[in-house]
């Protein structure tokens, strides 16, 4: 949708706009371009329904109600269909679920559909229970401490009882640096874990917390950079929840808000938002919101007053690109029963997924692969015969050289002579 993207505006004059850290009014165009991204994404009906992209259309401050109501539909009937069919939400996803319906002013503990019901609280009080308890046995969660965290965090905005023995599993998390991915501090994980705790804070008096809040805030303004990213560009968004709802902890000089917001405004006009997730993620940052204001949000106020753009039917004229070359490496980083590279040709600005369809292609039992679709898109679960697995704690680590992608191979764009690498490793 290049035609929706706002004009870019000079950096000083951008800067200099901003009041009170958040963005100024000339820059409405640029989150409404995020909105409007997401409005598409819910009618386009591929896959289930994002309950992300629904806290975030709920967090803003514009609204196409039609489209919105019509997310809320998708995402009770995906909730009762996959708790009362066998089709299982992990716990994580049970916590978002319950806070896009929450946001949405509709009662989660009791969601209907054809019959049948569920109660999200109850059931994510149960997953979180089974979290811990594979923590006491393992010392890891059963999924991983982001979902954890959520699952903390939801239920203390929801005001329900959250266990001590919850709270101290995510502290000693905190405590024991726990919250690493490929040996690097998780700022999506910290980032939430200090949203947990800034709630539990403010409505139960910490639960002796403090100490946990202030180490993991401190990890995250670690991560910051003279430009204004925290960890990566995907990650800016959660940790500016983080930071904001923590304000009065963070000390001076440490972080430097606009020139976060700066940074995601430039990334939206490179084009670098372009996938619903990724846009969910920044929104409520955008708007100087956090996860904390679901609550809060007075549905009747809301005005319908987004403009949603017709989507063209007419097809653009095809242009030949340019094919590049993409050398693409597998390697066993765990037991080394393998190691093997292949370079493909494919045309210039495609993505990574197709790198890996043409490895396939050349030689369909080396470089045979399945993925997992996710809230952000397709994601690389197995290759050959190593399967990512949460009980396991492996995964596929996907890097550019030696750098990890901050993009899943459905929206990383590789360039000509690259040398992409696709490792089985364990977090």
């Amino acid at each position: 949708m290049p035609s929706l993207m706002p004009s870019l505006l000079l950096p000083g004059l951008l800067l200099a706009s901003f009041v009170h850290g958040y963005p100024p009014e000339s820059e409405r165009e640029s989150i409404n371009f995020l909105l409007t991204l997401m409005l598409h994404s819910v009618n386009a009906s591929q896959g289930p329904p994002n309950p992300s992209v629904g806290i975030a259309l709920r967090l803003a401050r514009d609204h196409h109600l039609p489209t919105e109501e019509l997310l809320l539909e998708q995402l009770k009937m995906a909730a009762v269909k996959k708790l009362k069919h066998g089709d299982d939400l992990s716990s994580g996803l049970v916590a978002l679920y319950t806070l896009a319906i929450a946001a949405s002013c509709n009662d989660p503990t009791d969601i209907s559909y054809e019959g049948d019901k569920v109660n999200l609280l109850e059931t994510l009080q149960e997953k979180l229970t089974k979290e811990i308890e594979h923590i006491r046995s393992t010392t890891f969660p059963l999924t991983n401490y982001y979902q954890v965290s959520l699952d903390v965090l939801t239920l203390c905005v929801m005001n329900r009882n959250v266990s001590q023995c919850s709270v101290q599993a995510l502290t000693d998390a905190v405590l024991n640096d726990k919250f690493t991915h490929a040996s690097e501090f998780s700022v999506d994980t910290g980032a939430v874990a200090a949203l947990g705790f800034r709630c539990l804070k403010d409505k139960l008096n910490g639960m002796g917390t403090e100490k946990a809040l202030h180490k993991v805030l401190d990890q995250i303004l670690n991560r910051t950079t003279d430009d204004g990213l925290i960890g990566n560009l995907y990650s800016t968004g959660l940790a500016m929840q983080a930071l904001s709802a923590n304000s009065e902890l963070v000390p001076p000089g440490r972080w430097n808000k606009t020139k976060s917001l700066y940074r995601i405004l430039e990334g939206i006009r490179e084009g670098s938002f372009s996938n619903p997730q990724a846009a969910s993620q920044v929104v409520p940052s955008l708007e100087g919101r956090t996860y904390l204001d679901v609550i809060k949000l007075n549905c009747t106020a809301d005005g319908n007053n987004l403009t949603f753009p017709v989507v063209s039917t007419t097809s653009p004229p095809t242009i030949q690109a340019v094919p590049i070359r993409v050398e693409y490496n597998i390697v066993d980083g765990l037991s080394h029963t393998f190691n093997d590279s292949v370079t493909v040709s494919v045309p210039g600005g495609s993505v990574l997924i197709r790198v890996l369809e043409k490895a396939r292609d050349l030689y369909p039992n080396r470089f045979s692969y399945t993925v997992t679709q996710t809230l952000w898109g397709p994601s690389l679960t197995t290759v050959r015969t190593l399967t990512a697995s949460s009980q396991n704690r492996t995964y596929w680590q996907l890097l550019s050289g030696s750098q990890p992608l901050d993009q899943g191979i459905g929206d990383y764009k590789p360039k000509d002579g690259e040398r992409i690498f696709a490792n089985y490793s364990r977090y």
